[in-house]
């Protein structure tokens, strides 16, 4: 029987900061602008994953060769978790889903390009990576079990590699390459990967069966809610410019702070009412 993953609708921007206060450090988080997209990994939206079972690998191949020439010594992965890291950094579609260990930077993600209209929805998906880990480690040691054993319970460089060219697992799991870049530290991200790329990534969370409901949960937070999020996050300085530390990020964060700046009309009610109320003793 297909189990479904917990869906929540939350009224506002405020109840979300207090809902996600319940989530302990086993959860991750990734913000999507429209709740009713599905989750898929980039490998999976292209046209050429369906062509034959082997052709992520060769593609992967093909993409290291290549690499070579843009990269010194030092910058070259050794494993291959740290390829499709890479990979993925630099928009090449892999089985990787990137995740946040911040619930806040999800919510940055999923209101800095949402279209705030009345009844729209974005999306905060969180996820127990820690019960993802412990259920895919109860599948694999039963293929796998020795190996698991030599690396305490973990699923190291060297057994990703076997289950990324083997091919053939549904389930979801977490993996940190060894090596990360600046921008995925500030992110505070981590992966989650497929154990197939020939089955959808929502699929393959089947492999939860009844813990599925628990062990995955999407949040919904009006549209609407945008400005005041991102003003908020602002603030706590969640911004573009300090989330992907380039010129680029620079110059979009300039763009969305303007963007999101209070009309005159604003700041004057927002003055008359600090004003106007005793129990606010400072400035306005």
């Amino acid at each position: 029987m297909e189990q479904h993953y917990s869906t929540l609708r939350l009224s506002s921007w405020h109840e979300f900061k207090l809902f996600v206060q319940r989530f302990s450090e086993n959860w991750a988080f990734r913000g999507q602008a429209h709740a009713e997209w599905d989750l898929n990994n980039a490998i999976e939206r292209t046209d050429f994953i369906r062509h034959n079972t082997r052709i992520e690998a060769d593609f992967v191949a093909e993409f290291q060769r290549g690499a070579r020439n843009y990269l010194s010594k030092d910058e070259t992965p050794e494993h291959l978790i740290e390829w499709l890291a890479l990979m993925q950094h630099h928009g090449a579609p892999t089985r990787l889903l990137d995740l946040t260990r911040s619930p806040f930077v999800a919510a940055y993600f999923a209101f800095e390009l949402c279209f705030p209209r009345e009844g729209a929805h974005v999306a905060v998906w969180c996820f127990n990576i820690e019960h993802l880990k412990q259920k895919s480690l109860e599948i694999l040691s039963q293929e796998f079990g020795t190996a698991l054993k030599e690396t305490q319970n973990l699923i190291n460089e060297k057994l990703f590699e076997v289950l990324f060219y083997q091919n053939n697992k549904n389930l979801v799991f977490p993996v940190e390459p060894f090596r990360m870049n600046r921008r995925y530290s500030l992110q505070q991200s981590i992966f989650v990967s497929t154990g197939t790329s020939v089955t959808p990534f929502m699929e393959q969370l089947q492999f939860l069966g009844k813990d599925l409901p628990k062990a995955v949960v999407k949040l919904e937070i009006p549209a609407t809610e945008k400005k005041p999020a991102l003003r908020e996050l602002q603030q706590m300085n969640m911004h573009r410019a300090s989330l992907f530390p380039d010129l680029d990020g620079y110059a979009l964060s300039l763009r969305f702070r303007y963007n999101n700046l209070k009309s005159p009309d604003e700041l004057q009610k927002e003055r008359k009412q600090k004003e106007a109320d005793p129990d606010y003793p400072y400035l306005p």
